[in-house]
């Protein structure tokens, strides 16, 4: 009797926290989804209009002056005077560097853009849908649509005026992304935070069937953790409490605490080097700029580009690229680790910033890592390889982002050109 009544009052134990915790996991499932589709759309949404600012920022270097429509009997779309009507040379590259398709209509009418139909032709000579004619070129405010329908396809889109300078808007630019690639990206970067929920739920309710009376307090500051963490906030701290505990309830703090430092990672670190990822850079730089501008101190930021790096992967192969890439990476970690940060910029270039250093002392720490790097041997398949590195170096006076990586990558490839292995300031 003791041991059928014992096994029923386990069983209900059981059913009464499980049941809820279930419920709970959903809600949690359901809640971070939903908070984590919204993030990525906003990365999304931040990607649109930096690279439309982009955009037009090329054209207005490339072909500095007015927009403006010339000809008699047929019409060209011209620039600061330049015929841009079939130059497709900007938008292209800019589809082919980040996959996002670029529209500029004058008035209401397609004159250049990346968007094909069916048989291969760019929709040139159509126009833009009425509600973006009257928010935008009507209304002169930029927007965004998540449901834009364009050459029979859903578009995550951005639109902004095009304006003269005198303020007069004389068209719209468009940047945007097929809404059904937007929610692949979305689908793939949530099965892991899923699985993850799924699996810590599932080793909680385990923890909860033996210790029902002493964890309820354990189990509320998790779900706090876990909302929080769902919620978007991967800096949220879990209580001392249970990550002390040695039994299964300690470990799935642990867990947890892994699973958020993987997202922290995975948002913020580049997989191969473990350094900060562009993203990353591109806001702790911003964050630097914001801070230097307001205290009045000092910055330096260099971009360094391993010397003959496809050579390495043509002779070795791409694994003793990456053997070489860590290295550096590591060398580069190490040597900023009191100076401010260094980033994988993207292939074999990586940022590194100076958060309290003008540009001769950053210059003089430069010196210091070449010697490093030069003197760095890296062993693979009975062989020794040795490295160099070009390096372009900007103060940090300029308070403009873009212009302070343009400085400094057209003095590193001042400094390709002059023959490697050397710093550019």
């Amino acid at each position: 009797m003791n041991r059928k009544s014992k096994g029923k009052i386990s069983y209900t134990l059981q059913a009464i926290n499980i049941i809820p915790l279930l419920f709970l996991g959903i809600f949690i499932l359901v809640l971070g989804s939903h908070f984590f589709t919204e993030a990525m759309h906003a990365e999304v949404k931040q990607e649109l209009r930096s690279v439309a600012s982009n955009v037009i920022a090329m054209f207005d270097i490339a072909c500095p002056g007015d927009y403006e429509l010339l000809g008699e009997t047929s019409y060209r779309l011209h620039k600061g005077g330049i015929d841009i009507t079939n130059d497709y040379r900007i938008i292209d590259r800019v589809k082919e560097d980040t996959g996002l398709d670029v529209t500029l209509f004058y008035q209401d009418t397609r004159i250049l853009t990346t968007i094909q139909n069916a048989s291969g032709a760019r929709i040139i000579g159509t126009g833009a849908p009425e509600i973006v004619l009257k928010d935008v070129l009507t209304g002169g405010e930029p927007h965004f649509y998540d449901n834009a329908m364009i050459n029979g396809s859903t578009y995550f889109s951005y639109y902004i005026p095009l304006c003269n300078e005198d303020g007069s808007i004389v068209g719209i630019l468009f940047v945007g992304k097929p809404r059904k690639e937007v929610d692949k990206a979305v689908q793939r970067s949530l099965y892991p935070l899923i699985l993850a929920i799924l699996v810590t739920l599932i080793i909680m309710s385990v923890c909860i069937s033996r210790y029902t009376n002493s964890v309820v307090s354990v189990l509320l500051k998790i779900k706090n953790f876990l909302f929080a963490v769902s919620a978007g906030d991967l800096g949220a701290e879990l209580s001392e409490d249970v990550l002390v505990r040695n039994d299964e309830l300690g470990d799935i703090g642990h867990s947890i605490l892994t699973m958020q430092r993987s997202l922290r990672n995975m948002v913020e670190q580049d997989a191969l080097t473990a350094l900060y990822n562009r993203r990353s850079a591109d806001r702790k730089l911003h964050q630097i700029i914001q801070k230097s501008a307001e205290r009045g101190t000092p910055f330096s930021l260099a971009i360094g580009d391993i010397d003959y790096f496809k050579k390495i992967n043509d002779t070795y192969g791409h694994d003793c690229g990456d053997i070489v890439l860590k290295q550096v990476a590591a060398l580069l970690k190490e040597h900023m680790r009191k100076e401010g940060f260094a980033a994988r910029w993207g292939g074999e270039e990586f940022l590194l910033v100076f958060d309290h250093s003008d540009k001769e002392a950053a210059r003089h720490s430069l010196e210091s890592l070449l010697d490093s790097i030069r003197s760095l041997k890296i062993p693979y398949d009975g062989q020794t390889i040795r490295l160099t590195m070009t390096i372009g170096l900007a103060g940090g006076s300029e308070t403009d982002f873009n212009v302070l990586i343009r400085k400094a990558d057209d003095r590193l490839y001042e400094g390709k050109s002059q023959g490697r292995n050397r710093i550019i300031a």
